[in-house]
């Protein structure tokens, strides 16, 4: 279990800088061994920047090098299923910089490509990896705040202009790039077992949601409002349970550093740091590096079987709101209620 892993990041922009932060930060784990760009000149600043080995000019000539453990896919949404795919057909383990991919169809092609060549699959989806999920469910779970029934959050950021997210040949919108993380809160710490989904959105003119605001009724009455936009701005981007006791808070919704518990007159009853090794995507890559090291094609943060439920909810809200990108059709993202959420007829009217 002594071996550094060879990390290799696919694309130069500000993801693959936080990335390359991280990797720097757990050097026992992993070595920041190479970077691609479309452009020479990008990857070789970067390399330069971050004391990186090797630099390329090309995906393509990166994914032949044979001493790459596992590649980070850190381009655009609708780049994900074409660059991962890349890199699994040249025997690459790959961790794919949330959202996986466009699609459940594009999705479930990878996975099945990453099975037949018995290489590592992973979502950088990393709230999932990071010790503020462990401690988080520990306070919910302890009675300190009572029986809990609602659940709220709203991750908002104001980043109009963005190609990335006003193109929808880009996959942009607010659901895929702000609303994974609104949607993952209630999904990580109470499961699946819902009666009725609500959604309304508000569409750019480019067809992309500007902001979206989503209602999950679970089975035993428990309500869960999630909130996503990036038209707007959110100071807070919080995630708060409440019970009838008092309330949890705590956030950032994407990598949770600071929980307060209140009670029911809005008192502070216990406030707590949640400390990070270095930036919270290190996480990702010490899971990757074990379960390249036990011969494992999922991390158990966040299995295949995951990865393909949150998708199938991102491409249900889609279809209802109208939301189809041009790389795809509306049937690829037209599946049955039962198939997704468990029940027939989820939406709510």
């Amino acid at each position: 279990m002594d071996k550094i892993i060879n990390v290799a990041i696919l694309g130069a922009g500000n993801i693959a800088n936080a990335m390359a932060e991280a990797v720097k930060g757990i050097p026992n784990e992993a070595k920041l061994y190479a970077v691609a760009s479309r452009s020479l000149e990008k990857a070789q600043a970067f390399a330069e920047k971050w004391g990186v080995e090797k630099a390329y000019g090309s995906y393509e000539d990166m994914v032949k090098d044979d001493n790459i453990d596992l590649i980070y896919v850190a381009s655009p949404h609708s780049e994900h299923y074409k660059n991962t795919k890349l890199c699994l057909e040249n025997g690459r383990n790959c961790l794919v910089e949330k959202a996986f991919c466009g699609n459940l169809v594009q999705t479930k092609e990878l996975l099945k490509l990453a099975k037949d060549k018995n290489l590592l699959l992973a979502e950088a989806m990393w709230t999932r990896y990071q010790p503020s999920y462990g401690f988080i469910k520990g306070i919910l779970e302890s009675g300190i705040i009572g029986k809990i029934n609602y659940c709220e959050d709203d991750f908002a950021i104001n980043v109009r202009g963005l190609d990335r997210m006003e193109k929808p040949e880009l996959a942009g919108g607010a659901l895929l790039d702000l609303g994974i993380y609104s949607l993952t809160v209630p999904a990580m710490y109470w499961g699946y077992d819902i009666a009725s989904v609500k959604t309304d959105c508000e569409l750019s003119e480019q067809g992309v949601d500007l902001h979206d605001d989503i209602v999950i009724t679970y089975k035993n009455g428990n309500k869960a409002r999630v909130k996503c936009a990036f038209d707007t701005q959110n100071p807070a981007n919080y995630a708060k349970f409440v019970g009838d006791k008092g309330s949890v808070v705590f956030g950032p919704i994407n990598v949770p550093t600071e929980l307060t518990v209140y009670d029911n007159d809005g008192n502070v009853v216990e406030k707590h740091d949640i400390p990070l090794l270095v930036n919270g995507y290190e996480y990702e890559v010490i899971s990757c590096r074990k379960a390249l090291l036990e011969g494992a094609n999922e991390v158990p943060e966040l299995p295949h079987s995951e990865i393909c439920r949150m998708m199938s909810w991102m491409d249900s809200i889609r279809n209802h709101i109208g939301m189809v990108y041009p790389f795809e059709t509306k049937e690829d993202i037209n599946h049955a209620d039962i198939d997704v959420w468990g029940v027939e007829n989820v939406y709510a009217d």
